[in-house]
């Protein structure tokens, strides 16, 4: 409860929002579960979580959500996806190899238009309420961050938004330029969009990472990071050939030995993907307490071999913070942290042999309090606590995921994941209630996205290569 609560002679305190008659999982610090739980928000803030008669007979709220015994949990936190890929979904066909992905990844990069950005963006948006995601981290977009922070803010999302920073571009048609070009940019985008507790999108430091950025633009870029107080987000060590070719620039020295040897590790930088991380890079990831986000999904999606040279169950023994992401539309197909949570308790002991590897409890504070912590809203968001934002989740009981419902961690974890995501709530703001959105017209933006998806692909001239007859 929180603190200054009234008593229970007293009258009760009038607060916004009541959550109640659900099972509250909490992530707090004592990782309470309350079985007949309830949680009292007034504006945007949690004032109080626990058992339903105590909650109850404290606080009348103006709006009372009834839960009806499902598992209420704090927001997923999605720490690594890309809002602008979303329209390409599923289109590379699923027998290339992944060195193909740049066939179709530069023709959709280079037709795309503002307004397919903006498709892009809702649709992945919508996607991660659907899904029970209520924070993101966008690692890289087409255009200017304030386009994808528009739609994050009309949908309601609370997130970081980043545009790709490379000055050692892949392709001559996505390059940005020199190093001091990528860091102006990085300059009027963060003082566009600045981080505070009270803004719910806000502009971060991403980097391409794996190769793609020299170390002058690491290190100055992780500078910028902290002026601005805003986490530094890049991919590093995704397949043998990027890990490779690094390793050579860093003249032999694995990954994390180089980039602890410019300086920029630390607890304000994420490193994504991470699947080739040798062993000998956890004890540094580990002392510096650098974040890495795992995308199981993107990984068995193309086969980059995350179960079977993954050194995630060491990070975790260590002490490393791992956070989840969905990575993209055509990695992982789905901006879905439920599914990811299942696949990071699951794939490492399969691989192994070995049980639990990574416990279903441990996947869930991926999902949440760990990448809270790693974007640097610990104190805000990740947990159900008193004094922190309400960002909750509930999930609808009257489905057969969650029945007989003895254990909620086990039935969350690998039965229901994300199917039964009912209501969402960001900041005190229901943006999903009962299935059904309170700030935007779903069927309205789906036309639009089918309609933009379908012109984007006429104009990159790109044919959808089907294996089996498809009659129109």
């Amino acid at each position: 409860m929180s603190d200054g609560a009234p008593g229970l002679s007293e009258a009760p305190r009038r607060v916004s929002t009541l959550v109640t008659n659900g099972v509250v999982i909490a992530v707090d610090d004592e990782r309470r579960i309350f079985t007949d739980g309830a949680i009292a928000v007034d504006g945007a803030t949690i004032v109080a979580v626990g058992r339903r008669p105590d909650v109850e007979a404290q606080y009348a709220a103006d709006k009372v959500i009834d839960a009806g015994g499902g598992v209420v949990q704090p927001g997923f936190v999605d720490g690594h996806n890309h809002l602008s890929q979303h329209l390409g979904r599923g289109t590379i066909p699923d027998l290339w190899p992944e060195e193909r992905e740049h066939d179709q990844w530069l023709p959709y990069w280079t037709n795309m238009t503002e307004d397919d950005g903006r498709a892009s963006a809702m649709l992945a948006c919508l996607e991660m309420v659907r899904n029970g995601t209520t924070t993101f981290c966008e690692s890289g977009a087409r255009f200017g961050v304030e386009l994808n922070a528009s739609v994050a803010g009309q949908v309601g999302l609370r997130g970081m938004v980043s545009q790709w920073c490379t000055d050692i571009a892949p392709h001559e048609a996505v390059a940005v330029g020199d190093a001091d070009a990528n860091l102006e940019r990085l300059e009027r985008q963060l003082a566009a969009l600045p981080k505070s507790d009270d803004a719910l999108v806000w502009a971060g430091v991403g980097m391409s990472g794996m190769g793609k950025c020299s170390d002058t633009l690491l290190v100055e870029g992780k500078k910028l990071a902290e002026r601005h107080g805003v986490p530094m987000d890049m991919h590093q060590s995704f397949g043998s050939g990027d890990t490779d070719a690094y390793r050579e620039h860093a003249g032999g020295k694995l990954a994390v030995e180089h980039l602890e040897g410019l300086g920029i590790l630390g607890s304000d930088l994420k490193l994504v993907h991470m699947i080739r991380t040798d062993i000998a890079e956890v004890p540094i990831l580990a002392r510096t307490g650098t974040n890495v986000t795992h995308c199981p999904g993107a990984s068995l999606r193309v086969a980059m071999g995350v179960s079977r040279v993954g050194s995630f169950p060491e990070m975790v023994e260590q002490g490393v913070n791992i956070t989840l992401g969905s990575d993209s539309g055509n990695y992982s197909d789905a901006f879905d942290i439920g599914k990811q949570m299942y696949l990071a308790a699951t794939i490492h002991r399969e691989a192994r042999g070995l049980m639990p590897t990574i416990s279903a409890e441990q996947s869930l504070e991926m999902a949440t309090i760990n990448g809270a912590n790693s974007l640097g809203l610990g104190h805000l968001v990740g947990s159900i606590e008193p004094g922190k934002r309400a960002d909750i989740v509930i999930h609808e009981y009257r489905r057969p995921e969650w029945h007989a419902g003895m254990d909620p961690i086990n039935n969350l974890v690998y039965s229901a994941q994300s199917t039964g995501v009912d209501t969402v709530m960001v900041n005190g703001e229901v943006i999903l209630e009962r299935g059904e959105f309170t700030r935007v017209d779903e069927e309205a933006e789906y036309r639009e996205i089918d309609r933009s998806a379908r012109a984007l692909y006429k104009r990159m001239g790109f044919e959808i290569q089907h294996r089996w007859k498809v009659v129109d």
